[in-house]
């Protein structure tokens, strides 16, 4: 076996499970399709990453397991989240309605903090590197990826899938994790946009393209939940942080 686990995916999930791995003693390599790991974090906050909320909780999640929503915050809390930056260098700054962003650094630095510890663990990123297929072995998996025009193959006792969703393709999204799950037999719940904009057609589109530009603070609500925050007019619709939430 090459290591412990094989992580594919240097996102913001597969690089704290590579730290984690590391503070149990074990030995993972991490595998990114990207020229350089974190690279939805460097986008994240227009560049500023803001990497948590004072105020999440688990009830403003949508899943189809709340049970598993629950349990995650419970076992790594917004606190623990908070103390584990603070550790590394990074103190945060609440910009609005609770949202954390390193106070003097920005989205490089959350990224250099990952990564770091990732070299003084002794863990290994592997970046231009393409996984092509995974084989589950009796006692473990082996994952073959293409890196400069040759194939490489790795075994391992453990996987992890860290690939993220569909969004932000131009930065690297596939839908490679629902395509190895669907290869499993797993049960998929069918994705959909989230996060997004909303686009105005019709009648009053022409009025809304008017208003381009001007912010507004107000409660945006549907049947079951509101957030209270600013909301953008564009030249196509609606967008700012309580239309994105609400989508």
């Amino acid at each position: 076996m090459n290591a412990d686990a094989i992580i594919i995916g240097a996102g913001a999930c597969g690089l704290m499970c590579a730290v984690q791995a590391g503070y149990l003693g074990k030995k993972v390599i991490v595998l990114e399709k990207n020229e350089k790991p974190g690279a939805k974090i460097l986008i994240s906050g227009g560049g500023r990453c803001n990497y948590t909320n004072q105020f999440a909780s688990a009830e403003q999640f949508i899943s189809a397991n709340p049970h598993f929503i629950k349990s995650s915050f419970t076992q790594w809390t917004v606190d623990d989240t908070i103390n584990f930056f603070e550790t590394y260098g990074i103190q945060g700054k609440e910009k609005t309605l609770g949202q954390l962003f390193p106070d003097d650094k920005n989205a490089k630095d959350v990224v250099q903090v990952f990564t770091s510890i990732c070299e003084d663990l002794g863990q290994e990123i592997r970046c231009n590197a393409d996984v092509k297929d995974i084989e589950i072995l009796s006692d473990g998996f082996k994952v073959s990826y293409e890196k400069n025009g040759k194939k490489i193959f790795l075994t391992a006792k453990s996987l992890v899938v860290a690939t993220g969703g569909l969004p932000i393709p131009k930065m690297g999204a596939t839908d490679f994790a629902l395509r190895f799950a669907r290869k499993q037999d797993l049960r998929i719940i069918e994705t959909a946009p989230a996060l997004v904009p909303l686009t105005i057609t019709g009648k009053d589109e022409e009025w809304f393209a008017q208003l381009s530009g001007n912010s507004v603070f107000c409660e945006v609500s549907n049947d079951e939940m509101s957030f209270e925050e600013n909301i953008l007019f564009t030249h196509w619709g609606l967008s700012g942080p309580a239309i994105l939430q609400i989508s």
